[in-house]
């Protein structure tokens, strides 16, 4: 269940970092630079998403942050995904950012906390595996972004949020020993 978290992340956090500057320019009509600023400010929030995460682990678990982030994710995905507001878009890039990001040091953490005698292999496979499903699965949303649209896209990643939803549901927080 964990991979399912980890791979739906990945595929969300790869589409958004290759799609969104498009999606600013094409959907929402703004500029190259106004996309680009749009992609800093999720990358900024992000880094801000990755501390709030740490904090929240200590204080309700790396089970209940994971399922926190990716319950609320799908539905601000579609909020994003239906809006032709640049101010909306704008707003809610700010929680995406920082949903996407809270989860990703506990999700490492969790390998690492399923397989303690294996720590390496652990951060091997949520760390580079991730990035290579992410990476595998950016070129299909680019044909059909070609074949379609970039809102379709961005439905398809509303959809795989819900992966990732339902699989946070069914990991248990592993007992240290």
């Amino acid at each position: 269940m964990l991979g399912c978290v980890l791979f739906g992340r990945s595929i969300i956090f790869y589409g958004l970092n290759t799609f969104l500057v498009l999606y600013w320019m094409r959907i929402l009509k703004q500029s190259n630079t106004s996309g680009s600023l749009a992609l800093s400010v999720l990358f900024i929030v992000g880094a801000t998403g990755t501390i709030i995460g740490g904090h929240l682990v200590d204080h309700i678990g790396a089970v209940k942050t994971i399922r926190f982030a990716f319950t609320i994710m799908p539905f601000l995905l579609l909020a994003f995904s239906l809006t032709k507001s640049v101010i909306v878009a704008s707003a809610l890039l700010l929680p995406i950012g920082m949903l996407i990001f809270i989860p990703y040091s506990e999700i490492v953490l969790l390998g690492q906390r399923y397989l303690p005698n294996q720590m390496g292999l652990a951060s091997g496979v949520t760390l580079g595996l991730a990035i290579s499903i992410g990476g595998i699965a950016t070129p299909f949303l680019g044909q059909v972004a070609d074949a379609t649209s970039l809102i379709t896209v961005f439905f398809i990643l509303t959809a795989i949020a819900l992966i990732p939803m339902g699989a946070a549901y069914f990991i248990i927080e592993p007992t240290i020993k």
